[in-house]
């Protein structure tokens, strides 16, 4: 998660049910037909193929609440999960007590800077998962993250990253908040609404993306709760020159989870499989 974003803002409260997973938690309804516009309807099981690929453990960068991690853990794969956000550890560890013994110990999170991690052993993947890397709205960290996957691949290790591709977005902005979903908040079963917009990009190439959540209590009551994060969105060629900087060499470049070829500057995501140069 955005290392700048504070621990008490609602992004991490509602963090399970805006970016759900039909594999964890207890309101499956959440997984809806908008999560394929948020390009997370088919990720999971395209890690899930990835790591049958590789022997020994997995290096979860940006790890989140354990959407992936987890999957993966219960497949056999042992985990290491890296987060700085102590509340989406946390998430993570509750999930965790859900799980049978087996699955639990297969995980290792670590609590750690992604930017200089140095956990001194190699893995066959590295993931860095949904947009996890914009999420760090600096260029030389950016660099800095895709450094620390190399050193930390086994020669003929992979690393994957997703992000979104930017032409896809409104870059111009969306300054009117308007109603993105509408779903179960996880931790008191209460329906709420994500209402969102974002800035232009700025000087720098970020966006702020922020709005508000209206979550409606048993009472019928409406509790309305700010959110606020910046992401620095990468366009195809920079993000290239980047994985060069970094000493990583792209082996596959695909529009989405299923193989979708990215053929148009429209393609809705870059995803990325790279190896050591």
């Amino acid at each position: 998660m955005n290392p700048l974003v504070q621990d008490n803002d609602p992004t991490y409260h509602y963090y399970d049910s805006d970016y759900p997973s039909e594999f964890l938690g207890d309101y499956r309804e959440n997984f809806d037909e908008i999560t394929r516009f948020q390009g997370i309807a088919f990720d999971v099981q395209r890690y899930r193929e990835l790591a049958k690929q590789a022997s020994g453990a997995v290096l979860d960068l940006c790890c989140g609440s354990g959407r992936i991690g987890i999957p993966l853990a219960r497949d056999g794969h042992r985990i290491v999960a890296v987060d700085i956000a102590e509340p989406m550890l946390a998430q993570f560890a509750a999930h965790l007590q859900r799980e049978p013994p087996d699955v639990v110990q297969r995980i290792e999170m670590v609590r750690a800077d992604v930017t200089a991690l140095a956990l001194g052993r190699p893995f066959e993947l590295v993931l860095c998962a949904f947009n996890s890397l914009l999420l760090i709205p600096d260029p030389e960290a950016q660099i800095a993250v895709l450094r620390v996957a190399r050193e930390h691949l086994t020669p003929e290790g992979r690393f994957v990253l997703d992000v979104v591709n930017p032409l896809a977005l409104k870059i111009d902005g969306d300054p009117v908040p308007t109603p993105f979903f509408t779903r179960k908040n996880p931790h008191s079963g209460n329906t709420y609404t994500r209402f969102a917009m974002m800035s232009p990009l700025d000087e720098n190439q970020r966006q702020r993306l922020h709005g508000y959540y209206d979550e409606v209590d048993p009472q019928g009551v409406v509790h309305r709760r700010y959110y606020s994060f910046t992401w620095r969105p990468l366009f195809r060629s920079e993000l290239e020159l980047m994985l060069r900087i970094a000493g990583l060499t792209i082996v596959k470049l695909e529009a989405g989870h299923r193989g979708e070829p990215f053929a148009s500057a429209r393609s809705p995501r870059m995803f990325i499989e790279a190896r050591r140069s």
